[in-house]
């Protein structure tokens, strides 16, 4: 099975300390770095070539969607965000293959990887 370069874009450490710890569980990613904002997140696509980018929409300074609006997307994007009912409208121009509510909710968090997977030619069913 190919591991799946991922990052995980979130400015609160503790979500993207949770979202890592989850992830880990699945043989099927790897995860190549975290971004705390925009500006480490540019860079880090830039030289990580990530496979999947887990986002947050809402962070100080430049969003999500700036981030999305500054460079050209050549992976599979989830957002993660507490404010899906204000923002989904404008999400769904950036063609993400899910969104994942905070708190992060494990059966939601399998719910969306059984999503991505299919994208990468593997089996849906993900294995821990």
């Amino acid at each position: 099975m190919k591991q799946l370069r991922t990052l995980i874009i979130d400015d609160i450490r503790l979500i993207r300390v949770e979202l890592r710890m989850i992830l880990n569980e699945y043989k099927v990613f790897d995860i190549v770095g975290e971004a705390s904002n925009v500006q480490e997140a540019k860079k880090l696509i830039s030289e990580l070539k990530p496979d999947v980018v887990f986002l947050d929409i809402q962070m100080p300074g430049l969003s999500g969607f700036d981030l999305l609006d500054e460079i050209n997307i050549d992976f599979k994007l989830v957002f993660i965000s507490s404010y899906f009912d204000q923002y989904y409208e404008k999400a769904t121009k950036y063609s993400p293959v899910d969104f994942l509510t905070k708190p992060i909710n494990k059966d939601k968090l399998a719910t969306v990887i059984n999503k991505l997977i299919p994208h990468f030619g593997q089996k849906s069913e993900v294995v821990h």
